[in-house]
């Protein structure tokens, strides 16, 4: 698979203490916090609904995705960062955004799921000289919160 420029740029997300890679090719905008409309009957991953200059985005909680209990950083660096993967658009709420980074396709391995990573949501890491950044798939994540929220409403009979 040949990746363009675009492909080896991220910018990296603190959820809790943890930080995690995403591609800034899958990344809309960066929006401070507004209110969140709560729906019932989906998975606590699912944190609700945002209204975006007319538009519905739902908004996915990282924290509770990644068991993020450990939080270094004040409400004041919460942000939403609003991501496109294919025809489906979500908002992942963090705590704080990092740096932007650049690499090399050689830097780039396959994740494993493991402890660390029980759902399979990063699928990439970048290896640096002084770190491993894993890399978040935006379509894993959205893919994995629609099955959660599916099997909540199956639950109760919808």
């Amino acid at each position: 698979m040949v990746m363009s420029s675009e492909d080896c740029i991220g910018i990296s997300l603190f959820v809790g203490a943890q930080e995690i890679g995403v591609l800034i090719k899958d990344i809309q905008e960066i929006l401070e916090p507004v209110q969140i409309l709560p729906v019932p009957v989906t998975h606590s991953f699912f944190a609700g609904l945002i209204s975006v200059r007319g538009s519905i985005i739902p908004v996915l909680s990282l924290n509770l995705a990644f068991h993020a209990s450990e939080n270094p950083f004040s409400n004041k660096d919460k942000k939403y960062v609003v991501c496109v993967s294919g025809s489906e658009t979500a908002a992942l709420s963090i705590d704080a955004v990092g740096d932007t980074f650049t690499f090399e396709p050689g830097q780039l391995a396959d994740a494993t799921k493991d402890a660390t990573n029980p759902y399979g949501l990063i699928t990439k890491t970048v290896a640096f000289q002084d770190k491993e950044m894993p890399l978040l798939s935006i379509k894993e994540l959205i893919r994995f919160t629609t099955g959660l929220n599916a099997k909540e409403r199956e639950v109760v009979g919808y």
